[in-house]
């Protein structure tokens, strides 16, 4: 009988795609990814996300509505145009905490509206969240 081979495929590493240039709340994504062992890209504008997608394929998207300069609706229909990512869960995150700036993003088709300033519980919240339904979606695919 001949042994097992002890080799194990490693485990996938996780990915975050977060479009944002402030230094504060990039700061609080980083230890927040680096607490649940995800790799967090940043990138401080939307062109670059897209690049950075193409070759690395997130599973969730974070973005900073304020930085894009664009109506969120706009913003959710170029990511939903690239195949690249169509599917990943985008999480919209913008100064305005009024509930019809969320209900708006939601709307618009953003998974989840979160309020600035980045809060790491509630960024960890949403994210565990956000995975769980992307695995779920690649499982199904």
């Amino acid at each position: 009988m001949a042994p097992r081979s002890s080799t194990k495929n490693p485990p996938q590493r996780r990915t975050c795609l977060y479009v944002d240039d402030d230094p504060g709340a990039i700061s609080v994504a980083q230890e927040v990814a680096a607490q649940r062992k995800l790799v967090l890209m940043v990138a401080p504008d939307l062109g670059q996300a897209l690049n950075l997608a193409r070759r690395t394929r997130p599973e969730v998207i974070l973005v900073n509505l304020d930085l894009a300069a664009l109506a969120a609706a706009t913003v959710i229909q170029i990511l939903r145009a690239n195949p690249i990512s169509q599917a990943a869960p985008v999480l919209a995150l913008a100064n305005d905490a009024a509930p019809r700036a969320a209900i708006k993003a939601l709307e618009a088709g953003f998974f989840l509206y979160l309020a600035k300033p980045l809060e790491a519980e509630r960024f960890t919240e949403a994210l565990d969240y956000a995975l769980e339904f992307s695995a779920l979606e690649r499982a199904e695919s």
